[in-house]
């Protein structure tokens, strides 16, 4: 029986294509090269993007850029400060799973403290 990838979650891309053009435009074959996402998952997901106003392209019909909107560089510098913020309280929070507080008793704990 053949293997079966795991797909990742609608919208997964998103955030990594966001991060990606914060460096500077790029076309689908770079952020391909760049993010190691598949051409029909980037199309559909450059679309969503656009469609919300967080990128935008030029209009050339061949090599046409991405680019971040205003809004998208905000949305994308903020998600990657947040992922940062996460990245240096990881190995506390597996300390707490490891001595026994399960994931729903620090998703209450979280949302009862804000």
């Amino acid at each position: 029986m053949a293997r079966r990838l795991k797909r990742n979650p609608k919208g997964y891309s998103e955030p990594i294509i966001l991060k990606t053009l914060l460096k500077s435009p790029m076309t689908v074959s770079q952020l391909e090269k760049a993010t190691k996402i598949k051409k029909p998952t980037l199309y559909l997901s450059l679309n969503r993007l656009i469609k919300n106003g967080l990128v935008t392209s030029d209009r050339a019909k061949r090599n046409r850029k991405f680019s971040l909107t205003r809004r998208g560089r905000v949305i994308a510098r903020n998600r990657a400060k947040a992922e940062r913020m996460l990245e240096s309280i990881m190995p506390r929070l597996r300390e707490v799973l490891r001595l026994g507080i399960g994931k729903r008793e620090i998703e209450k704990a979280i949302s009862a403290g804000s």
